[in-house]
């Protein structure tokens, strides 16, 4: 995640990077607020925060909780939005317009998704609707060479094949 960039070339310059300012970036970042922007909120370069992240490393992992837990926020939301447009669409259905062939509108009609109804069921009553696991039995067998003799004459003869010369 950090990046690489040289050293500044200005000895004895003043950093504006202090761990008040990573504390108030990783707070909007809590907030909401994408990395980028809460970075440059802070009136500070991105190379700038990337470096100084670099030469504390301790920090990145309070850095990286926060965007996860920001991540996280924002994800269960859309999951929300995302459950909602799937009842709509597989239960309450959209209308759509209809045209005669010289293309007046003449009327409108509702439409499903099957598809949306199915996963809507599987999320909200798995107990019936879930796909069943299936299990598959493999079993070794082992023929002998005189039994897999037998086996084929026995099959050639179903088949009425003419038996082989021996």
């Amino acid at each position: 995640m950090p990046i690489a960039v040289p050293k500044s070339a200005k000895p004895g310059r003043l950093s504006k990077f202090s761990r008040a300012l990573f504390d108030r970036v990783v707070s909007a970042i809590r907030d909401g607020e994408p990395t980028a922007t809460a970075i440059e909120k802070q009136g500070i370069d991105h190379s700038t925060f990337y470096r100084h992240l670099q030469r504390q490393p301790d920090l990145v992992p309070v850095l990286q909780a926060a965007q996860l837990e920001r991540d996280r926020v924002r994800n269960a939301s859309r999951i929300e939005e995302a459950e909602q447009e799937l009842k709509r669409r597989g239960i309450d259905g959209w209308t759509e317009p209809v045209f005669d062939a010289k293309g007046n509108l003449c009327g409108e009609r509702r439409r499903f998704s099957d598809a949306c109804l199915i996963f809507f069921l599987k999320a909200h009553k798995p107990e019936v609707y879930s796909d069943k696991p299936t299990t598959v039995v493999a079993t070794q067998v082992n023929i002998t060479a005189d039994r897999e003799k037998e086996i084929l004459r026995d099959w050639r003869a179903r088949l009425g094949a003419v038996e082989p010369a021996p």
